[in-house]
């Protein structure tokens, strides 16, 4: 089960969707280039809760699918909460067709514990 919530106050900013999303599912910062020698160089910069995308696929009630219309519609940042954390996102992409949703999340930030 995910949340999504605006940041600021909104009595239409909140929504509950049951599913399950893998914010596990990521990759390092790992770069890899050819030398002129013939070897490799290969650089690890690390992980940020930024690299994470999100994919979430549901089928939702009609009182859901208004309440993401409109916040995709109306604001820029959500919360986005899952069993992994809260986290500063945005919806990139949002698709509802007759109860079945598709969303694309780009995570900013975890947020402060």
């Amino acid at each position: 089960m995910i949340g999504i919530s605006t940041l600021t106050a909104d009595t239409n900013g909140h929504a509950i969707i049951d599913t399950e999303i893998d914010i596990r599912d990521n990759t390092a910062r790992v770069s890899k280039v050819k030398t002129l020698d013939g070897g490799v160089v290969i650089t690890h910069s690390g992980y940020s809760d930024g690299d994470i995308t999100v994919n979430v696929e549901a089928d939702i009630s009609e009182t859901v699918s208004d309440t993401l219309w409109y916040i995709f519609r109306n604001h820029s940042y959500i919360n986005l909460a899952s069993k992994e954390g809260v986290f500063l996102s945005v919806i990139r992409s949002l698709k509802i067709n007759n109860g079945s949703m598709k969303m694309t999340i780009l995570i900013k930030s975890r947020g402060s514990e």
